[in-house]
């Protein structure tokens, strides 16, 4: 995920046509453009580097010149700066920098928050929806987007989700720890205030790791 790419000013401009008026140099060498980017209504979680139990909430987003969506985990300008709220879709303007001497173990891209170019609201009813989930038999720790403290969540995969992730809880639900389990549950999403909760139909199965 931090793919560690050496580029200097000549790879900034030839990648980055639509932006030839706004690449530059900075003094310390970093290369730089202006890019649009989306900030979606939803955030996504991983782990923090050099850790395998601590998880963070980081926002999803995408490029103009690509459309794919990933974890902002070098932006902390756009962190600091953006307004964000749940449930919204944000186009912004921010700087893209090409970092000459990146940290050894980070990025060697960083975002910078320009300006909001757009907010719309994107979930706008209530949707609830049968899934089933698998829960992990140990709890982790994680960090929100609101706390800036760890707090114990479940460890859990959705269906149709390839990777775990954190989850504080899930209402009915007993869980012991050492067990792995299989769940029916009711996926509940409400637009205002923003939120998703989870709601215990059955047990399916349960065993011991």
């Amino acid at each position: 995920m931090r793919k560690i790419i050496k580029l200097n000013l000549f790879l900034c401009l030839a990648i980055s046509i639509p932006f030839l008026s706004s690449c530059s140099k900075s003094d310390d060498g970093d290369a730089q453009i202006t890019v649009e980017m989306t900030v979606y209504p939803e955030t996504g979680y991983n782990v923090y580097f050099m850790s395998d139990n601590v998880y963070g909430e980081f926002l999803m987003f995408s490029e103009s010149d690509n459309q794919e969506k990933r974890l902002l985990t070098s932006g902390q300008s756009i962190y600091d700066n953006l307004e964000y709220e749940k449930g919204y879709e944000y186009k912004i303007e921010a700087r893209k920098i090409f970092l000459k001497n990146p940290p050894q173990d980070g990025s060697s891209i960083e975002f910078e928050f320009v300006k909001t170019l757009s907010k719309k609201k994107v979930i706008t009813q209530n949707n609830e929806f049968q899934i089933e989930m698998e829960v992990g038999p140990t709890k982790v720790e994680f960090i929100s987007l609101s706390k800036n403290k760890p707090q114990k969540g479940l460890l859990v995969k959705e269906n149709g989700e390839n990777k775990m992730k954190p989850l504080l809880g899930i209402e009915g639900f007993n869980y012991e720890e050492g067990y792995t389990y299989k769940l029916t549950v009711i996926k509940v999403i409400q637009p205002e205030p923003y939120s998703v909760t989870y709601i215990l139909v059955d047990i399916i199965s349960k065993e011991q790791a």
